[in-house]
């Protein structure tokens, strides 16, 4: 994983889909074992908490096993830590390592692009045409839904 250099494209930009973008040695695979989020812990900081669930809720969450929940918990002690020291002692290496531990977990499209994982939209659920336009039809004639 190179932290360094463009951003990849997402696979939809890419002009030539049928090759491969690069001549690595396939990745050994393993079962996951998945694993729940730790709970939030009260003495938090509130960005802290904001983060953490933001993280579970969103989809690299569903690749994550125990182990990276852990290092999550680290990462939102740390940034509790960071955020409850006063504004003139906070130091810009905290931060960066704060970040880099971020990284580590996917937080990022930009991340999960370089790590190869790509999340998209679920696409909306679209009404058939003629149900929609019955209904618009009802609704200007003010006939009640049953």
């Amino acid at each position: 994983m190179s932290a360094t250099g463009p951003l990849p494209k997402r696979s939809s930009e890419r002009s030539r889909q049928d090759r491969p973008s690069d001549d690595r040695i396939p990745m050994a695979k393993g079962v996951a074992q998945g694993g729940d989020p730790f709970p939030v812990k009260t003495h938090w900081h509130p960005m802290a908490v904001e983060w953490y669930q933001a993280l579970s809720e969103s989809g690299i969450a569903a690749f994550y096993e125990r182990s990276d929940w852990a290092t999550a918990m680290i990462v939102a002690e740390e940034l509790t830590h960071y955020f409850n020291t006063s504004t003139s002692r906070r130091s810009a290496q905290m931060l960066t390592a704060l970040f880099s531990m971020m990284t580590s977990l996917g937080a990022t499209e930009g991340d999960r692009r370089r790590m190869r994982i790509e999340l998209e939209k679920p696409k909306p659920k679209i009404a058939s045409a003629s149900v929609t336009a019955i209904d618009g039809y009802k609704s200007k004639l003010g006939v009640a839904k049953k």
